[in-house]
Order: C-alpha cells, then sequence, then structure tokens
C-alpha cells in the first residue's frame, strides 16, 4: 500500500513540474517576443511600438559627441530619424559607425512633453542644473554647438510651446528606441 502511495505521489508530482515548466516556458516565450520593422514602418506609427522591443536595421546618420549614449538612424527617407538610446547593457555607440548600416534590437519609449515638462525644464535653466536629463536632444545638425548654452535651451522651449499650441493637444510625442543590442551589419 505504501508503495502504491508513493508511486502515485510520484507520478503526480513529474506531471506538476511538466506542467509548471511548459507555463514558464510559455510565460519566457511571450516575454522575449519581438517585433520586426522597419525605420520607416515604425515612424509610420510609432505609437503602436510604445512598450514593445523591436528589431529594426538603419543607416547611421549621426552618433552624439558627448559620451556616444544616442546615435541616429533612417531608413528610406533621409529627412526622418529615429533616435536610438543606449541602455545600460551598451557603454556608448562609436563615432565610426556613422554612415553604416545597423541592426538594432531595443525596447521602443514614449517622450511625453507637456507644459509641466516644459516648465520643470525652466525651473532647471533658471537653477542653472547642467546635468538636467530633461534637455531634449533630437541630433539635429550643429545641436553639439549650442548643448552648453542657456539661450539655446530656452528657444528650444519656446519652440516646444509653439509646436504644443500649433498641434491642438495637451502633448508633444517623441519616440525612441532603448537599445539593448547592436550590430554593424558589414
Amino acid at each position: 500500500m505504501i508503495k502504491n502511495l508513493f508511486f502515485f505521489a510520484l507520478i503526480a508530482m513529474i506531471f506538476a513540474s511538466c506542467g509548471s515548466s511548459t507555463n514558464k516556458a510559455t510565460e519566457q516565450e511571450q516575454a522575449v517576443e519581438i517585433v520586426q520593422a522597419s525605420v520607416d514602418e515604425f515612424l509610420a506609427n510609432p505609437d503602436e511600438f510604445v512598450g514593445k522591443e523591436v528589431n529594426m536595421k538603419g543607416v547611421v546618420v549621426h552618433v552624439c559627441q558627448h559620451g556616444g549614449k544616442r546615435m541616429f538612424i533612417v531608413g528610406d527617407n533621409p529627412d526622418e530619424r529615429l533616435q536610438i538610446k543606449a541602455s545600460e547593457e551598451i557603454a556608448a555607440f562609436p563615432v565610426e559607425v556613422e554612415g553604416s548600416l545597423v541592426e538594432v534590437i531595443g525596447l521602443v519609449d514614449e517622450l511625453r512633453i507637456d507644459e509641466a515638462y516644459l516648465q520643470n525644464w525652466e525651473n532647471e535653466l533658471k537653477a542653472d542644473n547642467p546635468e538636467s536629463e530633461l534637455k531634449i536632444h533630437r541630433g539635429e545638425e550643429g545641436h553639439e554647438h549650442g548643448e552648453d548654452d542657456p539661450q539655446a535651451e530656452w528657444d528650444q522651449i519656446a519652440n516646444y510651446r509653439e509646436m504644443l499650441a500649433e498641434s491642438g493637444k495637451d502633448h508633444l510625442s517623441f519616440y525612441s528606441v532603448i537599445c539593448k543590442s547592436f550590430v554593424e551589419v558589414k
């Protein structure tokens, strides 16, 4: 009798552990689902990708020289840039990748700029905080020259206020990809 009870208990444990590992495997598969998209597909409807992991290829048109924490890629339309931010896994993007085709895997993030954001940014400027995280880098040509210029930041805030008013919305959205990995495609 004890042998039979032990045998049934052993079979029950085996079935329970099989079911548990199947659930864990399914959860892991769902957690690592990566959406394939071109830069142009992404930029056409970026809000559909927020919070998702994406895999895309693009040509690097700019790497920020102050620390290399941002690079900008383009697809077929060279006038539409996508900001790629270095995550904790990436020390910096090398300037040498400018002009190269890269493949990026990362998490899509949305930065919402509203009046409260702009007010906080103004307060940081008034407090003369050079390490402010509220500064917005869009990779425009020559932006490095204005990074230490408070007037350039005041002008940028005024520009965002104007854009906000023209949009008729309560916020502006800027999308980026927080890069977990990237490779230069040969």
